[in-house]
C-alpha cells in the first residue's frame, strides 16, 4: 500500500493539531504516512512542528513529518486534507464583530460567518487544483454554508465534521442515565440538529426528560457554570417545548440566527443572561471573553510541555482515541473498515426528506473503503421544519447566493432578514465599512466588478 499524505490546513493551533497527531499514534494502521503541517505563521508552525515530533517521539511513533507556509505545497499529492484553519485568526472575527455593531447589529450579526464560508470555498478551490482526488474533511466552521458552497463551487469530495452530535451525552448525564445504556439519533444541518430518537434500555427516554423538567430544572439552572450548560439550558428546555424535540450540541445556541424564533434569547447581553445563565452563554461577551483566556492558558501549558524537556506532551494528550472523528473516519477509508459516523455530507438521494440534494445535511453515513454513502434519516416533525428547519434552510441559501455569485444584492439580502435591521441605509452602511476594510480580502476578491 502507498504510503498516505495528510495536510493539516491552520496546523496552527497547538490543542487541535497535537490531538490529530494523537489519534494517529493510537491507530497502529496509519502509522505509515506522511503529515504536512500547514500555516501561514511560520512561527507557530515552527513550535507545533517541534511539539509534534516531541509527542510521537514519546509514543514511540516514527512519523515522517513536514511544514510549510505555502499552500499549494501543502496540498501537492495529499491523499486527505483536514482544514482546521479561521482565515486570520479571532483577531479578525473579533473586528467584524465590532464592525457590526457599529451599525446595530449586536455581536456583529453574521458577517463573520459569511466570510469564512468565502475563506472554505477558496481553499476547497486550492484542493481541486493541486490534489483533485484528496477528500476535504472540513471542521472550522461554518460546516453547513461552506461544505453546500464547496459542493457547489468544485469538485472536491468533502465531507464536514463536528463533534456537537455528543450533546446527547450531556442530556443523559443531567438525567441520570448510565451512558452504555443510551441510544440516539439526531440529524438536520451542522449546529442544527435534533434529537429524534432518544431511548434508555430500548425505552423512549423522553418522558424522563419532562419528569426532570418539571421537577429538578429551576435547583439545576440556579447553579452557576462557566459558559452556562448550553445543552441543558432555559433556551434549550424552551426550544424543546416550542419544537417538540430536543436541540443537540450547538442547536441550541445557534437560534439566535436572524430571522428565526430565537433572535429574543441573543437580543441583549440581559437577554443571554436570563436564557443561558450568569455569563450569557459561550457567545456572549463575558462568555466569549472566558473562553479566549481558557484557550490561552491551555495553550501556554502546552506550549510548555513542547519546550520543556522535564514534562511529557502526553500529559496533555492521553494516547488514546478521542471523540474526533477525523481519523477514525481516514482509517475507515484507508483500510475498508466499515463503521457508521455522524457525518455532513450533500443530501443526495433526500437523506433528510424535505431539502434539496445539493444542500449539505448532517445525519449518518456509512464510511469504508468505497467512501461515505449517507444513511437515510427520515423528516422531522411538521413544527421543526416550519419553525426552525426551513429558516435555517433559507438562510443557508442566501448566504450561498452572496457567496457564489459576489452578487452586492445578494449580500444585501441577507441583511434584510435580520431582524435587527430597521432600514436599507443601515444594511448599506454595514456592507461598505466591512467590505471597505483592509482585511476583508476573501468578499473582496469574490464581489463582481
Amino acid at each position: 500500500m502507498k504510503r498516505i499524505k495528510i495536510a493539516i490546513i491552520g496546523a496552527g493551533s497547538a490543542q487541535f493539531s497535537a490531538g490529530i497527531i494523537r489519534d494517529l499514534c493510537v491507530t497502529p494502521s496509519l502509522h505509515d504516512v506522511d503529515i504536512t503541517l500547514m500555516d501561514v505563521d511560520a512561527k507557530r508552525l515552527n513550535f507545533i512542528l517541534n511539539m509534534s515530533k516531541k509527542l510521537v517521539k514519546e509514543l514511540n511513533v516514527d512519523f515522517q513529518f513536514s511544514s510549510t507556509t505555502d499552500l499549494a505545497e501543502a496540498l501537492t499529492g495529499a491523499d486527505f486534507v483536514i482544514n482546521t484553519a479561521q482565515d486570520q485568526g479571532h483577531s479578525w472575527y473579533e473586528a467584524q464583530r465590532e464592525i457590526g455593531e457599529r451599525h446595530g447589529y449586536y455581536r456583529g450579526g453574521m458577517l463573520g460567518q459569511i466570510y469564512q464560508t468565502a475563506f472554505l470555498l477558496e481553499i476547497a478551490q486550492n484542493v481541486e487544483k493541486y490534489c483533485p482526488e484528496a477528500l476535504l474533511i472540513q471542521s472550522s466552521n461554518p460546516v453547513f454554508e461552506g461544505c453546500t458552497v464547496i459542493h457547489r463551487m468544485t469538485k472536491v469530495k468533502t465531507v464536514g465534521l463536528c463533534h456537537g452530535h455528543y450533546g446527547y451525552r450531556e442530556v443523559a448525564d443531567v438525567l441520570g442515565l448510565e451512558r452504555e445504556h443510551v441510544t440516539a439519533k439526531m440529524f438536520g444541518f451542522n449546529h442544527w440538529i435534533w434529537l429524534a430518537d432518544f431511548r434508555y434500555k430500548g425505552e423512549d427516554a423522553y418522558p424522563i426528560l419532562d419528569r426532570w423538567i418539571h421537577e429538578k430544572a429551576e435547583e439545576y439552572w440556579a447553579k452557576p457554570r462557566k459558559y452556562s450548560d448550553q445543552q441543558m439550558s432555559p433556551a434549550a428546555i424552551h426550544q424543546y417545548q416550542l419544537l417538540g424535540l430536543m436541540p443537540i450540541g450547538d442547536t441550541p445556541r445557534m437560534l439566535e440566527t436572524p430571522s428565526m424564533l430565537g433572535w429574543f434569547y441573543n437580543e441583549t447581553l440581559q437577554a443571554k443572561q436570563q436564557w443561558y445563565g450568569h455569563q450569557g452563554g459561550f457567545d456572549s461577551e463575558i462568555g466569549w471573553a472566558q473562553y479566549l483566556e481558557d484557550l490561552k492558558e491551555k495553550t501556554k501549558a502546552i506550549e510548555q510541555a513542547a519546550v520543556d524537556e522535564s514534562r511529557k506532551v502526553t500529559d496533555f494528550f492521553e494516547p488514546v482515541q478521542s471523540d474526533e472523528q477525523i481519523v477514525p473516519i481516514i482509517e475507515s477509508i484507508v483500510c475498508d473498515k466499515p463503521r457508521v459516523f455522524q457525518v455532513n455530507i450533500p443530501n443526495r438521494g433526500h437523506l433528510v426528506e424535505g431539502f434539496p440534494e445539493d444542500i449539505v445535511v448532517e445525519c449518518e453515513g456509512l464510511v469504508s473503503g468505497a467512501g461515505i454513502q449517507g444513511i437515510h434519516a427520515g423528516r422531522l416533525p411538521s413544527r421543526v421544519m416550519a419553525g426552525a428547519m426551513n429558516p435555517r434552510y433559507i438562510q443557508c441559501e442566501l448566504v450561498s447566493e452572496a457567496i457564489c455569485t459576489g452578487d452586492y444584492n445578494a449580500f444585501r439580502l441577507i441583511f434584510l432578514m435580520d431582524h435587527a435591521t430597521k432600514s436599507l441605509q443601515q444594511v448599506d452602511n454595514l456592507l461598505k465599512d466591512w467590505m471597505e476594510d483592509p482585511r476583508n480580502r476573501c468578499i473582496r476578491n469574490i464581489l463582481k466588478k
